[in-house]
């Protein structure tokens, strides 16, 4: 089970991968239907922050908060420690030139 803290970060990420997604794929289809996915993983994550409970057990969300199956946010959580990384290395790279 996730801390209410990865629920805010996966949020974080996911609104910032929101905010870079393209109006059209690179097929030049529309991304209409990953924005609609992401707002509502988003609706969930912001319910699972305020009240402490999954909404859906049956959600994507769910899955992924409680560790019990696959759910497309485990690549954004990959994705997550992979910018953790970026960070760190930000850090110490600042640390350095002081």
């Amino acid at each position: 089970m996730k801390t209410i803290e990865d629920v805010r970060l996966m949020k974080k990420v996911l609104i910032n991968e929101l905010n870079q997604l393209s109006e059209e794929n690179v097929f030049g289809t529309s991304n209409d239907s990953d924005r609609v996915k992401l707002h509502g993983w988003i609706i969930d994550l912001a319910h699972l922050e305020k009240f402490g409970k999954v909404n859906d057990l049956n959600s994507d969300v769910s899955f992924w908060y409680f560790d019990e199956c696959w759910s497309p946010l485990f690549d954004y959580e990959d994705a997550l420690k992979n910018i953790e990384d970026y960070e760190q290395l930000v850090r110490y790279a600042v640390w350095l030139n002081m």
